[in-house]
């Protein structure tokens, strides 16, 4: 993830996803959420909405790595699960893909500067 990207939260309703703190908010509480399955949100948020195949996600999530298609759908759950009652946020385009609905507009993260000493 590159320097600039890391300070990006993307913003939907109550909902945050800070990609430098690798967190999922829910009203500014961080809701549990494993690595992989935090990654299948990075790749769904930052595709704003648009569809993403199951090999985009597993290229970008897994690389070089075979998985199958029962692994994805583990992490999916999970991501589900984290989201609750919005839930329906995540949508599955049956035998093609996944996106996350919602606008979720990306914003940069506030940055606490070092106290200056004189």
């Amino acid at each position: 993830m590159s320097e600039v990207s890391a300070n990006v939260v993307y913003v939907c309703d109550h909902w945050e996803i800070d990609l430098g703190r690798r967190e999922l908010r829910s009203r500014g509480i961080p809701v549990p959420l494993g690595g992989r399955a935090f990654e299948l949100v990075t790749v769904l948020v930052q595709s704003a909405s648009e569809l993403v195949t199951k090999d985009h996600l597993m290229e970008r999530v897994w690389p070089g790595a075979t998985v199958g298609e029962g692994t994805i759908h583990v992490h999916i759950s999970a991501v589900r699960k984290a989201l609750g009652q919005d839930r329906d946020l995540l949508k599955t385009a049956s035998g093609r893909g996944y996106r996350l609905l919602g606008n979720w507009t990306p914003q940069q993260r506030e940055t606490t500067a070092p106290p200056v000493y004189f």
